[in-house]
């Protein structure tokens, strides 16, 4: 067939497709590639990363690193990057534009020496909450001042942070949490974390961790991951990584033949995975949907669908992949314990809900849950993925589904997937 993607100035019109038989080759983790970035500029030699995702979101940490003094230089199909935990003071402030993982990890990094630096985004992320990771970094000692609206960068940060006990809310990001337990190691003695209230997306802290270690550097969480403690005077050593598939970005490929028929194979996945996203394949499998797993990677093929009840506060990413799904399945489903989709790149959850009324399809939402209701569209819509490239690609599956769907500033996506219209356009090209 052709393209069922139509640029028509600042807007993508989406057509209904037919059914996809296609192998994909999923970029790699974003996550993961703005980790290793992140402890390889921290380590003191030359490491490189294999394979990483080249997006927007990296683009802003490896501008970030170069600003201060950590060179990132391509090789083959990866990176180099040369570290020090000892970075310059950059001249001008930081800029991430809206990626949450850079002002996340990088302000905890930059307290731990006595530089100054102003960090900011843009717009979205000026009304992103940061107030309880830089309540933590008070805490410990470093000098943090809001330059706009208190509890919302853009901050001015400076060090020394300290090593000693500090307490977070772990309710409405693990990556303040990430942010503090990849910096604590170099400091001069050792640091507690200890968890205030609930711990969301804990998977992530695990992946946090792993990440660690394999740099050299070891946490002690208890079972609970409640309290962490980190030994000071540690050190990240050089490695030579490679990165795996992405697994929200996956989502997108397993969910694309639930959505219009036919099969999807992913290459490359991991067997053993601390993305958390990957359990979406599970609720697919209870679902209903074949899922075939092998040596080479994942095959996911259309099947009779019903719905679940499940809770995804492990997984909220990929909660809007699930949300468009749904639409597919026999009964409702309800997906639980996702507040913290309200504070994502925009409000994910009042997002959908808008998207789903403009379409005529029944859904209802609250504070942290979502109820979908199987069926088809009523009517045509332009629908605004405020700027959030996840609402931009859940919204081009429902178009692929149904058709009738156009997307206003389609190139968001490039926050993660730049190339995501065109590898999707491709699998019905070579139908």
């Amino acid at each position: 067939m052709t393209n069922p993607f139509q640029l028509i100035s600042e807007t993508m019109s989406v057509n209904k497709a037919d059914m996809v038989d296609y192998a994909a080759k999923v970029p790699g983790s974003k996550s993961l590639t703005n980790r290793f970035l992140l402890l390889a500029a921290l380590a003191k030699g030359k490491g490189s990363i294999d394979a990483p995702l080249e997006s927007d979101d990296t683009h802003y940490m490896r501008k970030a690193l170069a600003q201060l003094g950590v060179a990132v230089s391509p090789e083959g199909s990866g990176w180099n990057i040369y570290g020090s935990p000892n970075w310059r003071q950059p001249e001008q402030e930081i800029f991430v534009g809206n990626a949450g993982t850079v002002m996340r990890f990088l302000s905890p990094a930059l307290a731990i020496n006595g530089q100054r630096a102003v960090i900011t985004g843009n717009e979205r992320m000026l009304v992103r909450p940061i107030g309880d990771l830089v309540d933590g970094l008070k805490q410990l000692g470093a000098t943090v001042n809001y330059l706009g609206e208190d509890g919302f960068p853009p901050l001015e940060i400076q060090g020394p942070m300290k090593p000693g006990q500090v307490v977070i809310k772990g309710d409405s990001s693990s990556q303040y949490l990430s942010g503090l337990l990849m910096a604590l190691p170099l400091l001069p003695g050792n640091s507690t974390i200890q968890i205030s209230g609930p711990l969301v997306s804990k998977t992530y802290v695990e992946m946090t961790i792993d990440c660690m270690a394999q740099m050299g550097v070891l946490v002690e969480a208890d079972a609970e991951y409640r309290v962490f403690n980190i030994k000071g005077n540690q050190t990240y050593q050089p490695q030579n990584l490679r990165m795996e598939p992405d697994a929200s970005t996956a989502s997108y490929w397993f969910a694309l033949p639930l959505m219009v028929g036919g099969r999807v194979f992913v290459s490359n996945v991991p067997e053993k995975s601390h993305q958390g996203d990957f359990g979406l394949l599970d609720i697919f499998r209870d679902m209903g949907a074949t899922v075939t797993r092998s040596e080479e990677g994942i095959l996911v093929c259309a099947n009779e669908l019903r719905g679940v009840d499940v809770d995804m506060n492990t997984m909220s990413d990929v909660a809007p992949t699930l949300a468009v799904v749904a639409t597919r399945a026999s009964s409702p489903t309800t997906i639980r314990n996702i507040y913290n989709m309200r504070i994502k790149e925009c409000d994910r959850i009042a997002t959908i809900q808008t998207a789903f009324d403009a379409l005529g399809l029944k859904m209802e939402s609250g504070r942290d849950w979502m109820k979908i209701y199987p069926g088809q569209p009523t009517s045509s819509a332009r629908l605004n993925p405020e700027d959030d490239h996840r609402m931009a690609m859940i919204f081009a599956l429902l178009g692929l589904a149904f058709g009738g769907v156009q997307i206003e500033d389609p190139h968001c996506v490039a926050k993660t997937y730049p190339s995501f219209y065109e590898e999707i356009a491709r699998a019905f090209q070579s139908a």
